[in-house]
């Protein structure tokens, strides 16, 4: 019973501090790039591509300059969520506002992949930065 109780209790707090794509919000802690002198549709491109290598997209919005992606279970990790935000989300503006986040799965969650810098820089090199 009371290993029914552990199990219970620590299976709660791993599912309490799960984050899911859904957790992403654009503002909230995601390290920022300027672009200039690249159109949207050239910056979505350089974004979907990067995203596409590694992750599996679970939601493409170029409409709202938003992208959702997540890496499955691993052998070490519960898996990652990676959010990518275009602002202004919009065609023809003079410069753009580039945001990553990634979060690992769960809180308690001790390895995993940030990939906030290989989203920056493969997002970069397609831009030809």
């Amino acid at each position: 019973m009371k290993r029914r109780t552990l199990l219970t209790a620590l299976g709660g707090l791993a599912a309490a501090g799960c984050a899911t794509t859904d957790s992403l919000q654009p503002g909230t802690g995601g390290s920022t790039f300027e672009v200039r002198g690249r159109s949207y549709d050239a910056i979505w491109r350089a974004v979907v591509l990067t995203a596409s290598r590694n992750l599996t997209i679970v939601e493409n919005s170029p409409e709202q300059g938003v992208l959702r992606a997540e890496k499955s279970v691993g052998l070490a990790t519960w898996g990652e969520v990676v959010g990518v935000f275009v602002r202004p989300a919009r065609k023809g503006a003079r410069g753009y506002t580039v945001e990553v986040q990634s979060l690992k799965r769960s809180r308690i969650q001790l390895t995993g992949q940030d990939w906030t810098p290989t989203m920056i820089s493969g997002i970069k090199a397609e831009l030809g930065l």
